[in-house]
């Protein structure tokens, strides 16, 4: 069904136009705009569309196959998800999240349990007493400077965009309702400066595939959601020069968050063998440029689990010079990754992360294409990362460690200390599950965040794919450190090594200047 509304006036024209099949629908979810785009659709105009509903702060759901969604990009969208449904929300910066749903039917029910951000309704902005809405400073004084400098305390990606807008909301309109216009214009700066969304929502996930030589096994599940934040910043001393920093972090506290499994296959004790059965041992690859294909086993080397745990080759970026695509980013500098190795069982993670923004905001008259005076405003900021705000956490007989040397990807594995594991049990002449006694053998929570920073010069214009993949393994221990490996055994009962894993990829568009 097509529904006919102002801000699709234009497809409502072109509905009977041969091979126009985008069809428009307001109606099945409240507050959400559904497009779903065929390949035959123009993307100049679905991209038009875009523009204009994200301009009013709406809610938008596009959907189509992958490569049909990734025509119809916006030139304003900074990072495009990897799904058959990608959500924009407009009501507080721009949130842009990837969903994949089997069917229509699917999709709608998602986008009625879609936690939307609060577009903060004009009941919640409280003008000044002294200043009525009659009094409009900015429209008063166009042409004016205007110096901002505050500072966001974000726990996740996403509440750094969101805290960044309403911060500017605040203090650029000094608590009055800004007109329509300038709401346009705002949201059009806003979303230069900082995007937002979730690279990774999985819940109580199968694995999507088994890394080969290794055993399958449909044991792991994965509970995890993973969000990003593409932020901007220019040094100003630098005539302007700008980069940006890409701030990915794992989301979710506790029981069955994380790497989980299905009920009854904790890990445990096998007292007639005197083996520890069903441990697991898990890692998080991140990074940019497209990965290998799973079937190539040269690119998932058998050292890269436990109990090797060595460099993975899955990210082309870091393969010999020669050999890489082109779809690399110049000159990545990572900024930070969490957790930091430990050992002993006390692990760093990141709380939260403080960002400082100073700079100027410039206003001056702009007239749209319907001949309606507006302000504009163009910010320039230089924006500084403080220090983050760190807490321990205990994850017993837990090892974690991270690759140093990668100039494109990180790898952190969690892995079982063994020796110890065994320790324990023997000074407690335990036997049966071990879910009470390391995170390893129930659920494992990683708590995993990277920063990175591309500049803007040499990545100018480009599409810079990003990669996540999770891995989990599951094993059979022997007392000491020898554990299962992808072969078989000549005892039946000792089962070979259970490997898989999950992606999720998304594409990072840099603009020109």
């Amino acid at each position: 069904m097509r529904h006919c509304f102002v801000a699709s006036a234009l497809l409502c024209a072109l509905a009977p136009l041969p091979g126009f099949a985008l069809s428009v629908d307001e109606v099945s979810v409240p507050s959400v705009t559904i497009l779903t785009v065929e390949a035959t659709d123009t993307p100049d105009v679905v991209r038009g569309l875009l523009d204009r509903l994200v301009g009013e702060g709406g809610r938008i759901a596009l959907a189509g196959s992958p490569d049909v969604l990734a025509r119809m990009r916006p030139s304003f969208v900074r990072v495009w998800p990897e799904t058959n449904t990608i959500l924009l929300d407009a009501a507080t910066g721009l949130g842009i999240f990837g969903l994949n749903s089997e069917d229509d039917a699917a999709r709608k029910a998602a986008l009625s349990r879609w936690p939307w951000d609060d577009p903060l309704p004009a009941a919640r902005r409280t003008p000044r007493a002294a200043a009525p809405l009659a009094a409009a400073p900015l429209a008063a004084a166009p042409r004016e400077g205007r110096h901002v400098d505050f500072r966001v305390l974000a726990t996740s990606p996403s509440s750094v965009c969101r805290s960044f807008s309403r911060e500017m909301l605040r203090v650029l309109f000094d608590g009055r309702l800004p007109s329509s216009e300038e709401r346009h214009d705002f949201r059009r700066e806003v979303r230069r400066w900082c995007q937002y969304g979730t690279l990774s929502l999985h819940r109580a996930e199968a694995p999507q595939f088994t890394i080969e030589p290794f055993a399958s096994s449909d044991v792991p599940r994965l509970t995890l959601a993973t969000e990003w934040a593409l932020i901007r910043r220019e040094d100003q001393t630098q005539g302007g020069t700008a980069s940006y920093l890409l701030w990915a972090k794992t989301l979710g506290d506790g029981a069955g968050t994380g790497f989980t499994r299905r009920d009854g296959f904790h890990a445990f004790l096998d007292p007639s063998r005197n083996e520890l059965r069903y441990l697991m041992d898990v890692a998080i690859h991140s990074g940019w440029g497209s990965i290998e294909h799973r079937d190539v086993v040269t690119a998932w080397p058998l050292n890269s689990t436990f109990p090797a745990t060595g460099d993975t080759h899955v990210f082309r970026c870091d393969a010999p010079r020669a050999f890489r695509p082109d779809d690399c980013p110049v000159s990545p500098v990572l900024r930070k990754l969490y957790p930091q190795d430990s050992s002993g069982g006390n692990v760093n993670v990141s709380f939260g992360e403080s960002w400082a923004f100073g700079g100027e905001v410039k206003f001056s008259r702009s007239m749209d294409s319907e001949g309606k005076q507006g302000i504009s405003m163009t910010f320039g900021f230089n924006l500084m990362r403080t220090e983050a705000t760190s807490a321990g956490i205990d994850l017993p007989l837990v090892r974690v460690r991270s690759s140093a040397v990668n100039e494109s990807y990180r790898s952190t594995w969690w892995t079982p200390d063994v020796p110890a594991l065994f320790q324990w049990i023997l000074a407690r002449r335990y036997h049966g599950s071990l879910a009470d006694v390391t995170a390893l053998a129930s659920t494992l929570n990683p708590r995993h965040e990277i920063v990175w920073e591309i500049p803007l010069t040499g990545n100018e214009g480009r599409q810079l794919p990003y990669h996540v993949v999770y891995e989990a393994g599951l094993n059979t221990c022997a007392n000491g450190p020898a554990c299962t490996s992808y072969q078989l055994s000549y005892d039946p009962t000792y089962r070979a090594k259970a490997r898989v894993g999950w992606s999720d990829g998304m594409t990072v568009s840099l603009p020109y200047r």
